[in-house]
């Protein structure tokens, strides 16, 4: 059976009503199992001319890395804009005016990218969250609820650290939770990524799902990048 065929019987059964277990309550904080909710590929946005900035940044921590590095770690986690200073090559009117440029950063749907979302069940506590379209690649992930951990082709995503990203990250402010599998093997090295959460303001849920893969010689083998905004179960009162 395809399986854009299978998705779709999923979501033919939903909509009948015969989802009625229990969702993790981790999963089901952003989704109502068996409920489907619209969803859409996006892609960051950013002024082409905020590229100008990076580039003067890379110069700044070639001239001084020991400078730079402990310079930025004075911005905070997950910002990468580092505080002003006249060793960063700019004044600071260009450094303000590169800030403005960051703030003006936003989601761009894809083109196509219209998707719909749903919770399920697939066997004993074990959970998918389907995407049909270009989000297909998330529902080849199992999330075993006992132990907290999805599965995948590649192994097993286990929980790290939760996100909690402020408004100067790249993504803006938003919380979840997130999973990894990591693998350093001789000839190919893996990292595979999933998180779930929702935006500060309380409006979006984001799905992010990436793999990195690299050959034994450092050649790029796959960089896959998946973020998928959805409308999320509504917070309680």
């Amino acid at each position: 059976m395809k399986f854009t065929t299978y998705l779709l019987i999923i979501l033919s059964l939903a909509t009948s009503g015969l989802y009625a277990a229990d969702p993790p309550a981790i999963l089901g904080q952003y989704l109502e199992p068996g409920k489907i909710t619209k969803g859409e590929v996006v892609k960051l946005n950013i002024p082409v001319e905020f590229l100008k900035f990076r580039e003067l940044l890379k110069q700044a921590q070639l001239g001084d890395p020991e400078w730079f590095k402990s310079h930025q770690e004075k911005a905070g986690k997950d910002n990468p804009i580092p505080p002003y200073d006249a060793k960063l090559g700019l004044t600071k009117a260009e450094y303000d005016k590169y800030v403005g440029l960051w703030e003006q950063r936003s989601y761009k749907r894809v083109e196509g990218g219209e998707v719909q979302v749903i919770l399920t069940e697939d066997g004993d506590n074990t959970w998918v969250i389907n995407v049909t379209g270009q989000g297909m690649p998330v529902s080849t992930l199992k999330y075993v609820a006992e132990k907290d951990q999805f599965e995948s082709s590649n192994g097993t995503l286990l929980r790290i650290k939760d996100i909690k990203s402020p408004k100067e990250s790249i993504y803006r402010e938003w919380s979840g939770q997130e999973w990894r599998y990591f693998n350093d093997g001789d000839l190919v090295k893996t990292k595979e990524n999933i998180a779930i959460g929702r935006t500060g303001d309380g409006k979006f849920g984001l799905l992010i799902y990436s793999l990195q893969e690299l050959s034994g010689q450092g050649k790029p083998l796959a960089d896959d990048l998946l973020m998928i905004r959805f409308v999320p179960k509504k917070l309680k009162e």
